[in-house]
C-alpha cells in the first residue's frame, strides 16, 4: 500500500517537471492614488489628513563649542546662506582700503567690529594667525631676519596653502597642545587637501577676488559663522580712530622702530664676532655692552612713552565698547584696539623692557 502511493507521488512529480513552465504575471508598479502612494511609501510623503513630519531642531546641550559652530556653518549652507554677499561699490571700496593696510591692522579693524563673539580667541589671533602670517610673508619674501621685515598685507595663494600648512602643523604638536585645546576651537582650521583648500581659498576665502588673501580675508572666513564681509563693513565703516588711541599706537610704532635699529646692530655685530683677530674679538666686546649702549637706552625711553600713551587711552577707552554721545557714534567700538595695544606693549616690555634687579 505504502508502496503504490509512493510511486503515485513519484509520477506526479515527473508529470509536472515534464508540462511547460507557467508564465509569472506582472505586478504593476503604478498606484491608483495619492493615497495608495502614500502607504507604499511608507506615509513619507505628505497627503490631505495625514500629519507632516516634525521638524529636527539641533540638540541643545551635550555640544562642545566647536560642534555648536560646525551645527551652525552646516545649517547655514544648508539654507544657501553664502559666506561671500555681494558687496556694493562703497562697501568694496572700504574693504580693500582695509585690506591695503598691514597685516595688524586688519586683524585689529576686524577685532573692533566683532568683539563682543571674537574676544575670547583675540589671544590666538595675536600669539598664532598674526605670527603664522608674518612667518608665511617673510618665507615668500626670502627674509631671514626679523628686523629686516617689512610686515605686508595680503599673501598670494601659494603662499596662503603654506600658511595653512604651517598653522595646521602647529596645532599639530604636542608642545602646541594649549592652543589645539577646546578654548580656542573656533580658531582651529578645518583639515582639507591642499586641492580643496585652494578651491577654498579661490572661492570663498578671496573677497576681492584679487588672487591673494589678506589677514582680514583670512580671519572673515574663519569666524564664518557669525561674520562675514558684507557685515564686517556695515560695522567698520562707523569706526574711526580716535586720537589718544592713534597717539598710542605711533608710540608703539615707534618702539619697533628703535627695536630694528637695535637687532640690525645686534646681528652685526654677532657676525663681526665670529670673525678672527682683533676684529672678531672687537665684536664680541661691543655686543657684550650692547645693552648699555644708546640704542638699548632709546629703546628704554620709547617703551615709558609708549606705557604712558597707553595708559592714557586705558583710562579713557580701556573697557569700553564705545562712548558716549555723538562721540561714540563717530569712534565706535575700540575694545579690539585696545586690547592689542595692551598686548603689544606688555610683549615689547617682557622682550626689551629694563629687568628689575633681584
Amino acid at each position: 500500500m505504502a508502496d503504490s502511493k509512493s510511486l503515485a507521488d513519484r509520477k506526479k512529480l515527473f508529470e509536472a517537471l515534464q508540462s511547460p513552465a507557467k508564465k509569472m504575471k506582472k505586478t504593476k508598479t503604478k498606484v491608483s492614488s495619492g493615497l495608495s502612494r502614500t502607504k507604499l511609501l511608507g506615509n513619507i510623503k505628505k497627503t490631505k489628513g495625514t500629519k507632516s513630519l516634525k521638524k529636527v531642531a539641533a540638540p541643545k546641550e551635550g555640544l562642545t563649542r566647536s560642534q555648536k559652530l560646525e551645527f551652525k556653518r552646516a545649517r547655514a549652507e544648508a539654507k544657501g546662506q553664502s559666506f561671500v554677499e555681494k558687496l556694493d561699490e562703497d562697501g568694496l571700496k572700504f574693504f580693500n582700503e582695509v585690506a591695503s593696510q598691514k597685516f595688524s591692522d586688519q586683524a585689529i579693524a576686524f577685532l573692533n567690529a566683532y568683539w563682543g563673539e571674537v574676544g575670547s580667541q583675540a589671544e590666538f589671533i595675536y600669539s598664532v594667525s598674526w605670527d603664522i602670517f608674518k612667518y608665511a610673508d617673510m618665507h615668500a619674501k626670502g627674509c631671514n631676519y626679523v628686523h629686516k621685515y617689512k610686515e605686508g598685507q595680503a599673501l598670494e595663494f601659494d603662499i596662503g596653502l603654506y600658511f595653512y600648512e604651517r598653522l595646521c602643523k602647529f596645532l599639530g604638536e604636542s608642545k602646541n597642545s594649549k592652543w589645539a585645546g577646546e578654548e580656542y576651537a573656533p580658531s582651529q582650521p578645518k583639515l582639507m587637501t591642499a586641492i580643496v583648500r585652494k578651491k577654498e581659498l579661490r572661492d570663498k576665502v578671496d573677497v576681492n577676488f584679487d588672487g591673494h588673501v589678506s589677514m582680514i580675508e583670512y580671519l572673515l572666513y574663519q569666524y564664518r559663522s557669525f561674520a562675514n564681509p558684507a557685515d564686517f563693513v556695515t560695522r567698520a565703516m562707523s569706526h574711526d580712530e580716535h586720537p589718544e588711541i592713534k597717539k598710542a599706537r605711533l608710540a608703539l610704532e615707534e618702539v619697533n622702530k628703535r627695536v630694528r635699529a637695535y637687532e640690525a646692530e645686534k646681528q652685526r655685530l654677532t657676525d663681526e664676532s665670529k670673525k678672527g683677530g682683533v676684529k672678531g674679538l672687537k665684536g664680541k666686546n661691543e655686543l657684550a655692552q650692547l645693552n648699555s649702549s644708546p640704542l638699548w637706552e632709546s629703546i628704554q625711553k620709547a617703551l615709558i612713552t609708549a606705557e604712558a600713551a597707553v595708559r592714557i587711552a586705558n583710562r579713557k577707552y580701556g573697557g569700553k565698547s564705545k562712548g558716549s554721545g555723538s562721540e561714540s557714534r563717530a569712534i565706535g567700538n575700540s575694545e579690539g584696539s585696545m586690547w592689542w595695544l595692551n598686548r603689544d606693549l606688555a610683549e615689547k616690555k617682557k622682550k626689551y623692557g629694563r629687568k628689575s634687579k633681584k
